[in-house]
């Protein structure tokens, strides 16, 4: 395998905000691949080069330390080793903590995490550079985190805790159950979600389901499409139209020989951690 991909659970503090960090290090070839959609992160490119491009946009040089939003589509990503990445992925209780915009702003977005807190950035990047292994990096980024945290908004729990049990506990969330257990109209459910989770009820909900899918699937290619889609879609077309909208290819390549090495590594390594929040074990 031409990389390898390690998790770190955040501080105790930062847990709930701050779902995982993960660091990814490439020796010395190029690796392309596609990655699913996935929730917000925060990455440090420690070292090498690398592109990220979302749809059918331009590839974009990474930053040396970027904020990407959540994404409703597969993402091109190539890199060029010796690569090291720290990557952090935000809950959505922590986007709203932390970063505090509309998340439907950032949606298939890449920016500059400079403009968040330019001091801590660079600071926080030159002490990952200097540290003299991935236990030293982690701390950086606690330390990051955890300066955030302290000039952070409230986040609203109540509404993020249960959009994140609804969508982890049912293989095809349905918004109406979700508005009925918030007990708010269907528009403000709609606002509350482009808020803080990108995109509208609906359209999370079939990202989600179709993240769950693609974890069955990676962990029991043998189950074929009807056990990976759990009787969450319509037929074996609406399957696969789907799974090519939010994993990048068709349900065939995804468990073909050697391919895709990055998003089936991360859907193992999820799934055994006891660390990793329900809501990231499942998509």
């Amino acid at each position: 395998m031409p990389f390898r991909l390690s998790y770190f659970a955040p501080a105790a503090p930062l847990r709930g905000l701050v779902s995982s960090y993960y660091l990814f290090e490439i020796d010395s070839t190029a690796v392309k691949d596609i990655l699913r959609a996935e929730l917000p992160q925060v990455r440090f490119l420690l070292q090498g080069h690398g592109a990220i491009g979302y749809g059918g946009g331009p590839l974009r040089p990474m930053p040396f330390a970027s904020l990407a939003g959540p994404s409703l589509g597969a993402i091109r990503f190539e890199a060029f080793g010796p690569f090291r990445l720290l990557g952090v992925g935000l809950m959505p209780a922590g986007w709203a903590a932390l970063i505090g915009e509309d998340a439907d702003r950032f949606t298939d977005r890449l920016t500059d995490l400079d403009g968040l807190a330019p001091a801590a950035v660079a600071s926080t990047y030159l002490r990952m550079q200097e540290a003299r292994g991935p236990r030293a990096i982690v701390a950086a980024a606690d330390a990051f985190f955890l300066l955030l945290s302290m000039q952070a908004r409230q986040p609203p729990l109540w509404f993020t805790r249960t959009t994140d049990s609804w969508l982890a506990a049912s293989p095809d969330p349905d918004v109406g159950q979700l508005v009925d257990e918030l007990g708010m109209s269907s528009r403000q459910v709609e606002r509350l979600m482009r808020r803080h989770y990108g995109a509208s009820p609906k359209l999370v909900a079939r990202k989600f389901r179709t993240l769950q899918a693609a974890v069955r699937l990676g962990l029991d290619p043998d189950s074929g499409w009807q056990g990976a889609a759990a009787g969450a879609f319509y037929d074996q077309s609406h399957f696969i139209r789907e799974f090519r909208q939010f994993i990048g290819m068709t349900p065939g390549q995804f468990t073909a020989e050697g391919t895709p090495w990055i998003t089936r590594l991360t859907i193992a390594k999820r799934s055994a951690s006891r660390l990793m929040p329900k809501l990231l074990r499942v998509s």
